[in-house]
């Protein structure tokens, strides 16, 4: 895959997201899937990359996924976790506030680390997350992005 550096950090249609500089927060989900599996949400990853968007993940995130790849895949956790921090994301701080409502307690710190952050868009193959129907930050998944990509590429 050709990813690059990283970074540190501090209502839409899914038209704009391809089109206007956007801001978008990599759920656990995506990680394990790109990074661990590849396949489809690999290769949406690595055409985010290509783009002028940028790419975050919260510290609650961050931390969420080190200890599912311990968890899961102990041989490679350590290979994978390394080269994610190179990555051309911007690793950001978590917020202490609780600034949003869902149904699982569990992605309350990551909406609220999205909107702390002004992020536009939370990628996620969360269900509960793509059923919320939040105004802000708009939440898609990884097919539906890779999807439209491959439809203007197509075009």
């Amino acid at each position: 895959m050709g990813f690059g550096r990283k970074h540190d950090c501090g209502n839409s249609s899914i038209q704009k997201a391809t089109d206007e500089f956007m801001r978008i927060m990599l759920d656990t989900n995506v990680l394990i899937s790109a990074l661990v599996f590849g396949g489809k949400t690999g290769r949406l990853l690595n055409m985010l990359f290509g783009l002028e968007h940028e790419l975050y993940v919260s510290e609650y995130i961050d931390q969420e996924f080190k200890e599912k790849l311990k968890e899961k895949w102990p041989a490679k956790a350590g290979k994978v976790y390394d080269l994610y921090r190179q990555l051309d994301i911007r690793f950001c701080k978590s917020t202490e506030e609780r600034l949003g409502e869902l149904w699982d307690r569990k992605d309350i710190p990551v909406l609220s680390d999205a909107l702390y952050h002004e992020i536009d868009i939370i990628l996620s193959g969360d269900k509960d997350f793509l059923e919320a129907d939040l105004e802000r930050p708009i939440v898609y998944s990884p097919s539906m992005l890779l999807e439209y990509f491959e439809m203007l590429h197509d075009k």
